[in-house]
């Protein structure tokens, strides 16, 4: 009587059991939640199986092995070649003492990229936001800047006019004795007063949005050498 029962021959396969596992699931389009609904595995189990990290699942061989045929057959493929392939790379395969270390070294920094990569991204963006919060908490505590390029503090005019000029910050209010002064949107500053004989006091003062005050008083003595005295 002639056998007719004949066992699959395999090819010899050109990548891990575990790439082939998870190109298998990715060419049926098939999730990792819904393969544990058809193979009842615990989702970890199944990534953990697709990732090479086989010592992850603490059950036995025995159970990985069937891990691995659950997996294919409920993608409806023959899981003959994939259980022979996981038992030859995975259960045969001791490695020497020596290379422990290194083996343990490679897992460790290759498992725990992702977890470096999130840390350095979210540092970034923490600090992203750090230095934008102090820098407009910065500009809500600090005043805004004020130059009067002129006249000086003192200065003697034989004109009835005297020209202000000055420069403060972008966006910010211009008074001068409480008048408001146009500024151009550099934050330049120009206004022509009238002058009174004696001593004028001018009160130039800038004020941000954000309500911070620059304050400069100018002193300008007018004197008028066409009035002529009684006396």
């Amino acid at each position: 009587m002639t056998d007719t029962h004949f066992k699959k021959k395999c090819l010899v396969p050109t990548a891990r059991v575990c790439f082939r596992l998870k190109s298998l699931r990715q060419e049926k389009q098939v999730s990792l939640s819904e393969l544990e609904m058809r193979t009842k595995i615990n989702k970890l189990y199944l990534q953990a199986l697709e990732e090479c990290r086989f010592s992850d699942i603490p059950q036995t061989s025995l159970y990985k092995k069937n891990f691995v045929k659950k997996y294919v057959k409920a993608l409806g493929e023959d899981p003959t070649c994939f259980v022979d392939q996981f038992v030859n790379e995975e259960l045969t395969y001791v490695p020497q003492e020596n290379n422990t270390p290194k083996l343990k070294y490679s897992r460790f920094y290759f498992s725990n990229m992702p977890s470096v990569l999130r840390f350095v991204l979210f540092s970034l963006v923490i600090g992203s936001l750090l230095l934008f919060l102090g820098s407009h908490v910065n500009n809500i505590l600090t005043p805004p800047d004020l130059v009067v390029i002129s006249p000086e503090n003192g200065y003697i005019s034989n004109n009835n006019f005297i020209d202000v000029h000055g420069k403060t910050n972008p966006e910010t209010q211009i008074t001068i004795n409480e008048e408001v002064i146009k500024n151009d949107e550099n934050g330049n500053f120009s206004q022509s007063i009238n002058l009174l004989p004696g001593i004028n006091t001018f009160v130039i003062e800038a004020k941000n949005k954000h309500g911070k005050t620059t304050e400069e008083v100018r002193n300008v003595i007018y004197k008028n050498n066409g009035s002529i005295s009684l006396k």
